[in-house]
């Protein structure tokens, strides 16, 4: 039998031999082959798969509102084990598997070719997406990889809300572009609205909700830093003053609180460190318990999870239980620049739901 080689186009076939799709091999990976066409014995063309993915994306290339999206969701675009996202003139390439890296130059050249003036920065989670200490280097044409400045940052804009992104950085750039449907989903409920953001991060919720009318908003958060991030965006979308934030554990905060709001959103990590440490699946059900009970008459409880990582959480049972009475209401799905694909699980970041009181 022919050795397989990393990054070989193949026809994967069923047990009659009869084909079923194309793919990438990745012989030494956990995901043996990565599909990126539904149709049997394509090669794989990946400067075509990008001008697609572009092309597909041309609205928000020319919204000055919006520089913060992303432009490659992997197997949806036909580039599996790749994910690209521009914060304002900074593209982030980041690789999810081997396969993709034989191709990577060529993607890289390209990107700079759409977006002229752009740098390339590549963002290596082979091992793993959810390490901190990944590696990261600035693409050369050249071959070569120029240093980052992790604390440089960009002015990057989302739905007409200026953002501050550390694109440099890691992980922890400062905003979640595959949220962007939600807030917008969420801007025209929050006019004359009181918002409480939990998990707040760089209160992204917060200030777009803001300029969008929301009466005022309180960010909770853990960490300092995201929350001195959070007041920095404040400032720059002109909304200080209806803009608070508390730094603390948000159970420990939510028990403490008598105020109500008409609009909760809660979108915690994972897993996270300090102060009694954090899990998903232990400490949801409580957390959501004590939002409903700061959830004013007639409010809206947005509940979020992560996807990617972990075992599947029952979202929609926890919030039931956790939310007596409620009424359920449709969430929307992510927006276009972060198209799902029938079959491909791991292609959606997250899961939502909400109740009404």
């Amino acid at each position: 039998m022919e050795r397989l080689r990393t990054g070989q186009s193949v026809t994967l076939v069923d047990d009659r031999g009869r084909g079923l799709a194309s793919a990438l091999a990745d012989p030494g990976a956990e995901v043996c082959a990565r599909v990126f066409h539904r149709q049997p014995d394509k090669q794989f063309t990946p400067a075509e798969a990008l001008q697609r993915a572009w092309k597909r994306r041309a609205d928000l290339h020319a919204d000055a509102g919006t520089t913060c999206y992303r432009v490659v969701h992997g197997e949806a675009d036909y580039l599996p084990g790749l994910r690209v996202e521009r914060y304002g003139d900074v593209l982030v390439a980041v690789v999810l598997a081997d396969c993709l890296m034989l191709h990577l130059d060529e993607l890289c050249r390209m990107l700079t070719e759409l977006l002229p003036g752009a740098t390339v920065v590549v963002r290596d989670h082979r091992d793993d997406v959810r390490r901190s200490a990944v590696r990261s280097w600035r693409w050369q044409a050249d071959g070569g990889r120029g240093t980052l400045d992790a604390e440089a940052s960009v002015t990057g804009h989302e739905l007409g809300v200026p953002v501050l992104i550390k694109p440099f950085a890691g992980l922890a750039t400062g905003i979640y572009v595959d949220q962007r449907g939600t807030r917008q989903w969420l801007r025209p409920q929050a006019v004359g609205k009181r918002v409480l953001n939990l998990f707040a991060y760089t209160g992204l919720f917060s200030t777009s909700l803001l300029h969008a009318g929301a009466a005022s908003a309180l960010d909770v958060d853990l960490s300092a830093p995201a929350l001195a991030l959070a007041r920095d965006n404040a400032r720059l979308a002109n909304v200080t003053e209806r803009h608070r934030t508390v730094t603390g554990e948000c159970r420990t905060v939510l028990a403490g609180m008598s105020e109500q709001f008409d609009i909760v959103i809660v979108d915690p990590p994972t897993s996270a460190q300090g102060d009694g440490g954090w899990i998903l699946r232990r400490d949801y059900p409580e957390v959501l318990r004590l939002a409903w009970e700061r959830t004013a008459p007639g409010g809206l409880l947005l509940a979020c999870c992560n996807t990617l990582h972990g075992k599947p959480f029952a979202l929609r049972e926890a919030l039931r239980e956790a939310c007596p009475g409620a009424r359920s209401v449709a969430t929307p799905e992510p927006a276009g620049d972060v198209p799902l694909l029938s079959g491909f699980p791991e292609g959606r970041p997250w899961q939502l739901a909400a109740a009404c009181r």
